[in-house]
């Protein structure tokens, strides 16, 4: 008789804003996860987020939790410092880890976490929720289909206000938008093309903008191909949008992470029975088809934009399911990239990769 595997016990550490409104409220949708205590310097918070999930067990103070309730796995959400700093202490008492992005608010952070998991050999996720979404896992199934091609262009679209004042302390105010929220950005355009080898990047500080300048980073993938980062900050409300094309002359497009478009040649549909559209008009292409999924409105939140299936992809890997892809190593490499396109604005330059990596010894 078989057997489903013991519910991993996770302590949940943080009860900010982000936990509160996207973590904490997915968890009744992953039963592989079983919350055993919650820690947040607000008792108050602690004690409220314990209430509305049936945990057991509240804590003000990380180290004591830890040595009281033993949890497997713990999820520590709030800023990039807080990240570093308790999930590190996580590693350390042999937890296994998932942090939200960033996990540091720099390259060198990122790869002390990494380090002290590997040392462990412990299984990590860092929060980059877009790629476990719905709509990013239909448009992953597509260009990692031979029939697609090879990867030639990635655009990634994220937009967003940027910081008023110094976020978290980083300055100049783009390095607060950088680490808050290219960091989303800068993952799909991994994930979708691999490893990067240089970026080159400007901001708009010549025109007035009421939320601060956009910024336009042209990236290389090791593969050859090129990727585009829009960070317009000037627009009226959030935006995202992914594109990629395939060097069979295919495309996918995911606009908002609610919508998925395919596009590939008519021949393409002939040879799987589909008929494309005749030509309209003498002269002119033919209409290109293309499918369409669109995301169930009856989807929450959690669901669409990828909380789940981020938390349930950490609990299957840390019983031994299949191991994730955005772990702290993988996450590392998104703040190097990040450090690169800082150094980019501020020296107006292509910087490789390597260079950052190199400096940090």
């Amino acid at each position: 008789m078989s057997h489903d595997p013991a519910p991993v016990r996770v302590a949940l550490i943080g009860c900010g804003r982000h936990a509160g409104f996207c973590l904490h409220p997915s968890l009744p949708f992953v039963p592989q996860l079983r919350p055993v205590a919650v820690c947040d310097l607000d008792e108050t918070k602690a004690r409220a987020t314990a209430a509305r999930y049936g945990i057991p067990a509240v804590f003000t103070d990380t180290g004591r939790m830890l040595a009281a309730e033993d949890p497997e796995a713990a999820i520590v959400a709030g800023p990039g410092a807080m990240n570093h700093e308790l999930g590190l202490a996580c590693l350390a008492h042999g937890c296994h880890l998932f942090v939200e992005k960033p996990q540091a608010l720099s390259p060198v952070g990122a790869r002390q976490l990494a380090e002290a998991a590997e040392r462990r050999g412990l299984v990590t996720l860092v929060g980059h929720n877009q790629r476990h979404s719905p709509a990013m896992r239909i448009a992953w199934d597509i260009v990692a289909d031979p029939a697609f091609g090879a990867p030639t262009v990635v655009f990634s679209k994220y937009c967003g206000a940027i910081p008023t004042s110094p976020f978290w302390g980083l300055t100049p105010l783009v390095r607060g938008l950088l680490y808050f929220q290219s960091v989303h950005g800068v993952d799909t355009l991994r994930f979708f093309g691999g490893g990067l080898h240089s970026v080159f990047a400007r901001q708009v500080t010549k025109i007035e903008v009421p939320a601060g300048g956009p910024v336009s980073v042209l990236l290389e993938f090791a593969s050859g191909a090129n990727g585009f980062l829009d960070l317009n900050t000037a627009t009226p409300y959030f935006q995202m949008r992914t594109f990629v094309a395939g060097s069979a002359a295919t495309s996918v497009e995911v606009l908002d992470l609610d919508s998925v478009t395919h596009l590939e040649p008519p021949a393409a549909f002939r040879q799987r029975g589909l008929i494309a559209p005749e030509t309209q008009a003498p002269g002119y292409h033919h209409p290109v088809p293309a499918f369409t999924w669109k995301m169930p409105r009856y989807y929450p939140m959690e669901i669409a934009y990828g909380y789940v299936n981020e938390l349930a992809a950490f609990a299957a890997a840390i019983r031994g399911g299949p191991p994730v892809r955005a772990n702290l190593w993988d996450g590392y490499e998104t703040l190097v990239t990040v450090e690169a396109i800082a150094r980019s604005l501020a020296e107006r330059r292509p910087v490789p990769l390597e260079e950052i990596r190199q400096d940090l010894g």
